[in-house]
């Protein structure tokens, strides 16, 4: 029993010096001298200030400016109606090739059809006369002013049976595909109503409409791309003089056959208006006014002034005051100063 007595108070010691031991050390962490607490300054030039960085490197150069225009064909034609009688025959669907003088719209009406018997009635009369005054006039039979009245007669009857014909029977003046066909078999349009649009689609065009400004950068012969495409064109031809409402001028880009362009609609364009083997370009965002700060050996800032060339949308060309190799600021660069030490987080 004494034994147990004595085990008892021996755990008692022990709990209760632990209990003084800890409780003295939280004194002590409570008493002692706060550690100054450091600003922001401080902290900055302790750990550097964070900046994002690309290293400076010759490598080619494109710069590109995007425009949008209108798609068209390089040629183009409507067929369209001679008269107001009724649409009998179209033999031909859109998306159809057609050849120069294939028939795309035959028209009929008992008046028009009359009017073509009566020409080619009065072709064939011309003709049987011609051919029965030919060997009188080679005899010396007629005066030759008789002749030529009688060829006369025969080339206007042909012109009338011609111009009858064309009337109802319309043809193609251009070869090409078939992009619309405007009406439908048993209607009937008003003299001059379009009927059948055909396009060569060989080459395209797109027409740009730019400012006196942008126009600087454009020139003959320049390289284009369709957005996001290897499709390659060029410019054709550059407007001399503004359109008198928008003032603005018209540049024509060519593209080859078989892109994906279609007559009528909107498509952007990127002309490429700088093309070096060899420059030094930066992002947009490493320009501040003229100059940029790079982070030299020790980690420490500097602002460097730059003569810059051409600029693009998120690029700058840079002619002197870098050198490859050279560790620019691309972000962070608001908080640098002359000497302020550098933390790179990026590039």
């Amino acid at each position: 029993m004494k034994r147990f007595f004595n085990l008892k108070w021996a755990a008692f010691l022990l709990v209760a010096a632990f209990l003084v031991t800890t409780a003295s050390i939280r004194v002590m962490e409570a008493t002692a001298p706060a550690e100054d607490a450091l600003d922001v300054d401080q902290i900055r030039e302790r750990d550097g200030i964070p900046v994002e960085v690309i290293q400076v490197q010759e490598a080619p150069l494109q710069i590109r400016r995007t425009f949008t225009g209108i798609v068209r064909a390089i040629r183009s034609a409507t067929v369209r109606a001679g008269t107001g009688d009724q649409i009998m025959e179209i033999p031909f669907r859109v998306g159809q090739a057609v050849e120069e003088g294939a028939v795309v719209v035959r028209q009929s009406s008992r008046g028009s059809m009359a009017s073509v018997d009566q020409a080619d009635a009065a072709y064939q009369q011309a003709l049987r006369t011609v051919d029965r005054l030919r060997p009188v006039f080679e005899r010396g039979g007629i005066s030759e002013q008789a002749w030529d009245e009688a060829q006369t007669a025969l080339l206007v009857a042909e012109s009338n049976l011609e111009a009858a014909r064309k009337a109802i029977v319309l043809t193609s003046p251009i070869r090409g595909t078939v992009t619309d066909v405007l009406v439908n078999p048993g209607t009937y349009p008003g003299a001059g109503d379009p009927l059948v649009r055909i396009s060569d689609l060989s080459r395209m065009q797109v027409l740009l409409a730019v400012t006196p400004e942008q126009r600087r950068e454009l020139a003959l012969g320049q390289t284009t791309f369709l957005p996001n495409s290897d499709t390659r064109g060029e410019v054709t031809r550059i407007a001399l003089q503004a359109d008198p409402e928008s003032r603005l001028l018209e540049v024509e880009v060519t593209f080859p056959g078989g892109s994906t362009l279609f007559p009528g609609t909107l498509t952007g364009v990127d002309v490429v208006v700088l093309e070096k083997e060899s420059a030094i370009s930066l992002p947009a965002s490493a320009l501040d006014e003229s100059g940029v700060w790079v982070v030299d050996s020790d980690g420490l800032a500097r602002r460097v002034s730059v003569d810059v060339g051409i600029r693009s949308l998120g690029q700058i060309e840079i002619l002197s005051g870098l050198d490859p190799g050279a560790t620019v600021v691309t972000a962070g660069a608001s908080l640098l100063s002359d000497g302020a030490r550098t933390r790179i987080v990026g590039g």
